[in-house]
């Protein structure tokens, strides 16, 4: 589990063995096997967080059995890995329910749950960054059916993340034009020069670090995620999507940066034109896009 160098293109990859084992649960059609369900985790040794209402379980988050890192503070001093942790947070205790169905409460629930954990993995001399992503149903990478997102923690900034910081700056601000929600602390958008086809931003106002994010201003970033989900229904359906939250990480300053959200709602995979050029087509009629989100 080690940061490499691809000696022919520069680009860096994490070298992991472990990850080709997950199991996937889609070929199945019933949660009796389902180890995020209620009543089926074995989650002695590996529950690092858990949320109780009423005398149930709401969110959970669990070490992952498939870890893309580990956290052996001996061989990463030795140069033998890089160092990290990596968790399953479990967004809801019913199987089938989505974010498509989620209610502000439960958003908020997850949102929670979100900050709990990125502050408790921050909190590591050996972790220079921590990223939270999701993967909705498997064309978008996810192996389990029942909702969940992840959150790893690095020894190490991702190349996107600094790629994202280096190339803020003032002159980088949103056109009014592309702004299709706001409240008080968010502004959501969507972005023509977007990497991925169909991709929208949430971006906090003022904010560049995730885990100072306050109760009002998790209180909007749920009712901020009802909306997008919503409006990604109504225009592409219930689609495979990606989700992942970019915080600047500690230790580095960059007045203009924002913490924000990427969703990727996933309408096409890649192919021999991308990963021959690079390039990825947005073939998406954004001012289409545009009108539809502000109905």
């Amino acid at each position: 589990m080690k940061l490499i160098i691809n000696k022919h293109t520069g680009r860096e990859l994490l070298r992991n063995n472990v990850r080709d084992k997950r199991m996937s649960d889609f070929a199945q059609d019933s949660d009796d096997d389902c180890p995020f369900c209620p009543d089926r985790q074995n989650t002695e040794n590996c529950l690092r967080y858990e949320e109780i209402i009423d005398g149930r379980w709401v969110t959970r988050s669990i070490d992952n059995k498939f870890p893309a890192l580990l956290c052996d503070e001996e061989k990463h001093v030795n140069g033998e890995i890089d160092y990290g942790k990596h968790e399953v947070m479990i967004e809801t205790c019913d199987h089938n329910k989505t974010f498509f169905d989620f209610s502000i409460m439960e958003f908020t629930f997850v949102t929670k749950m979100y900050k709990a954990r990125f502050i408790a993995l921050n909190n590591d001399d050996q972790i220079k960054s921590v990223i939270i992503y999701k993967n909705h149903l498997k064309s978008a990478g996810a192996s389990k059916r029942h909702s969940h997102s992840q959150i790893l923690s690095m020894s190490f900034i991702p190349p996107e993340l600094l790629l994202e910081i280096k190339a803020t700056s003032s002159a980088s601000s949103i056109s009014e034009e592309n702004i299709v929600f706001k409240n008080r602390n968010f502004i959501v958008y969507i972005p023509e020069d977007a990497f991925l086809s169909g991709e929208i931003i949430i971006k906090h106002k003022t904010s560049n670090h995730f885990e100072e994010t306050s109760i009002n201003e998790i209180e909007d970033m749920a009712e901020v995620l009802k909306y997008v989900f919503l409006k990604v229904e109504s225009v592409h359906g219930r689609i495979p999507f990606n989700i992942y939250i970019h915080s600047i990480p500690k230790n580095i300053e960059n007045i203009d940066f924002r913490w924000h959200i990427h969703v990727i709602p996933r309408r096409g995979n890649f192919g021999g034109f991308e990963l021959s050029t690079g390039l990825y087509i947005n073939s998406l009629n954004i001012e289409e896009m545009l009108e539809k989100f502000r109905e």
